[in-house]
């Protein structure tokens, strides 16, 4: 009975101990080589309550947040809200972000009227992005109305597209597991007040009370270029500092973009390692490491001492 105890309890403890192992939480994998293309950016730190535009800040320390706690941020194109529609038709600047994820190259960009441009099924990135807001806010209803002609024409004529041409990225992880890479993208939690400023007053009725709307980042990895935005944002926990030390909000909301990503070169290619099955049998034909070979090595022990006596 004693012995039966013993075996199943140690069984439970070694089914025990090799599922912990199984649920090991997947190790994230952060930007390396971070390296800022061009001069029209803006670093901004974190003190966990506010965000702060800070010159000397290091890349490694910005861009260093996840989802629950996205922290600093760089701003690409800091400058982009200054220009007029003509400036921004005719501007080739880029900033970017580049640098290594998981042992790939991966490059992070601001966009530019061209890219604004970009066909997609006959409609351009400015008109497909404009309507996934629409739908994603809960105005679908317009989608084919005339309005939202209307309203696109005021975004754009009013400058809609630089605003959002300037994403300020928090982070960039990847699971090391799945090879999944997220973005964080700082951002209006609520940017209601926002696009009403570039709306005619007769249309801001339109709009619900809160809207959530990400600014769009450029993305090349591994030979593919793709434009990522999201219309779900998570409250930040922080609020951001002007210049002057005023509140202006802008980075109350984290978008998390997200993208399959291939796998670190060291777990594409896993080593062969024990199954579970494999190890229990090697722990029972261990003779001491179970509880019936417990109890033989003490009957032996007892023989051996017989006869020595």
């Amino acid at each position: 009975m004693k012995s039966t105890v013993m075996k199943m309890w140690l069984g439970a403890s070694i089914i025990a101990g090799i599922s912990a192992i199984a649920t090991t939480p997947a190790v994230a994998g952060s930007l390396t080589g971070a390296t800022l293309i061009g001069s029209d950016y803006l670093k901004i730190a974190s003190d966990g309550t506010n965000t702060y535009i800070d010159p000397g800040a290091s890349l490694s320390t910005l861009l260093q947040g996840d989802a629950s706690d996205p922290g600093g941020n760089v701003e690409l194109f800091a400058s982009s809200e200054t220009l007029e529609n003509f400036q921004f038709f005719f501007s080739n600047d880029v900033t970017s972000l580049t640098g290594q994820i998981g042992g790939k190259d991966i490059t992070l960009s601001s966009l530019t009227f061209a890219d604004w441009a970009t066909d997609f099924g006959g409609i351009t990135l400015a008109q497909k992005w404009f309507s996934d807001a629409l739908t994603a806010n809960g105005l679908v209803s317009l989608i084919g109305s005339g309005l939202d002609n209307v309203l696109y024409g005021q975004f754009f004529g009013n400058g809609g597209l630089q605003r959002f041409s300037d994403p300020n990225i928090s982070y960039l992880n990847q699971d090391d597991t799945t090879g999944l890479i997220t973005i964080g993208l700082a951002g209006h939690f609520n940017a209601r007040d926002m696009l009403a400023e570039i709306i005619p007053p007769a249309f801001a009725g339109f709009l619900p009370p809160s809207i959530q709307a990400s600014e769009i980042v450029k993305v090349e990895y591994d030979g593919k270029t793709q434009y990522l935005y999201g219309f779900e944002a998570t409250d930040s926990g922080l609020v951001s500092l002007d210049d002057n030390n005023d509140y202006t909000y802008s980075h109350t909301g984290n978008y998390q973009l997200a993208f399959g990503g291939s796998l670190p070169p060291h777990l594409s290619n896993p080593q062969d390692v024990p199954e579970s099955s494999t190890l229990l049998g090697l722990i029972v034909v261990g003779g001491l490491f179970t509880a019936g070979g417990l109890v033989d090595s003490r009957q032996k022990y007892h023989k051996a001492c017989q006869k020595l006596k």
